[in-house]
């Protein structure tokens, strides 16, 4: 009796271990396919453009199997698309602070939680984080590109070229002309404190950025007016006929007053006949009688448009006010032909 009791104990022992092996197997089985089931379910809400009831799905499916990051990333991201940041940094600061944790998986929950700082105005925060990922080369390009777009929200011009140069490098020279423009922030500033070699050495950076700069060239042209060398302020100002002839309209005041300072009306009629037979729509500058009252008119009739976002105005924004796009603001051009004949009916 006690020799087959022996006997049963180890059958007992392994009946038990399978037992629990097929319950723990089971259980598993059964998490494995809710977690399908949610996936499914989550993933149909996303493509229906349901973000509300993914997220609730998300959490459900956290509960299940809260040591999936994976989860928690999208869960956070979820939140943040929501307009919850709040919650976002919560989800994404619990997942770095996890002890077992992946660089990969950590850095990229430092991205998330730099781009909840950056959706929450919380800007000193994300740059110290965006930087460190920047220390470490982890997702540089689209780091840069964060960081850019933090520096000009603060407009710390120096910061933002710093980071586009590294842009230019790692990506092409479509950001060059971008650069251009933080050189011409630089040199605006400069030019109101009345720095004029640190305005002339900005634009000129400018030009090299993008030869097509107009505004580089509007900034020389003020800095040469104002130290009242006339002669290059007005070989300044004609260069933007070769960047951009339908700008001229925003230089030619300053071209008739340069030739006018120097005495030389006549080359400034000269001038401007040439410049009327190459682009007839600027005709109606030839008007003297009635010259500042044209120049306004011509200045209402002008109208804008920003290429990116649709943005209409009358003034020329060198940064587009809708969607704050650099040099995506441009003359209408029909506008700028039938301009001289408006102007006749509105006399």
């Amino acid at each position: 009796m006690h020799a087959l009791l022996w006997l049963l104990l180890p059958i007992a022992a392994a009946s038990g271990w399978w037992m629990a092996r097929y319950s723990e197997r089971k259980k598993k089985t059964r998490s494995r396919a809710m977690l399908n089931s949610a996936y499914g379910q989550g993933l149909n809400y996303l493509l229906n453009e349901q973000p509300d009831k993914a997220s609730e799905v998300l959490i459900q499916m956290v509960e299940v199997d809260p040591d999936t990051v994976e989860l928690h990333l999208a869960l956070g991201s979820l939140f943040r698309q929501r307009g919850e940041v709040d919650h976002a940094i919560a989800v994404h600061q619990n997942i770095i602070a996890r002890s077992k944790l992946s660089n990969v998986l950590r850095n990229q929950a430092s991205l998330e939680l730099a781009r909840d700082f950056l959706k929450a105005g919380l800007l000193d925060r994300a740059e110290l984080l965006l930087l460190s990922l920047l220390k470490r080369k982890e997702y540089e390009k689209v780091v840069c590109q964060y960081l850019i777009e933090l520096y000009e929200q603060v407009k710390e011009w120096s910061k933002a070229l710093e980071i586009g140069e590294r842009l230019v490098t790692l990506d092409s020279d479509a950001w060059k002309p971008r650069l251009a423009q933080y050189h011409c922030e630089i040199g605006d500033a400069a030019l109101q404190r009345h720095d004029f070699d640190l305005a002339l050495q900005e634009a000129d950076r400018a030009w090299t950025m993008d030869p097509n700069c107009v505004r580089a060239t509007l900034l020389m042209g003020n800095v040469y007016e104002l130290k009242e060398d006339y002669h290059s302020a007005i070989e300044t100002y004609r260069y933007v006929e070769e960047q951009n002839p339908c700008l001229m309209p925003e230089v030619t005041g300053e071209i008739r007053n340069c030739y006018r300072r120097l005495g030389r009306r006549e080359n400034w009629e000269d001038y401007l006949n040439g410049l009327v037979e190459r682009h007839s729509y600027l005709e109606f500058l030839q008007n003297n009688q009635m010259e500042q009252q044209l120049q306004k008119l011509a200045a209402q009739q002008l109208r804008y448009r920003c290429d990116e976002c649709g943005f209409t105005g009358r003034k020329l924004f060198w940064r587009c006010p809708g969607c704050q796009s650099w040099s995506s603001v441009k003359p209408i051009l029909h506008e700028c032909r039938t301009s001289d004949s408006s102007l006749q009916d509105t006399l």
